[in-house]
């Protein structure tokens, strides 16, 4: 099953799944579709606040990328 279309019920659970799993981000689906996160807190240094992706996949690849920079930071 695609998950890049998620609605409804579905989308909050891939919503929470990835809240769970980043827990320093708010993620969400936009009415287009794509997927967001925006960091609840600061950024670090060559981090950014917001990220997005077509997909669930996508969004978790962008906040993978985000934690190794705050990892490096």
């Amino acid at each position: 099953m695609s998950r890049a279309g998620a609605r409804g019920g579905a989308a909050e659970e891939i919503r929470a799944e990835i809240g769970r799993d980043y827990p320093g981000w708010n993620p969400w689906q936009s009415s287009a579709g794509r997927w967001w996160a925006a960091r609840t807190g600061r950024a670090p240094s060559g981090g950014a606040m917001t990220v997005d992706g077509d997909n669930p996949d996508q969004l978790r690849a962008a906040l993978a990328e985000q934690e190794r920079i705050a990892g490096s930071a």
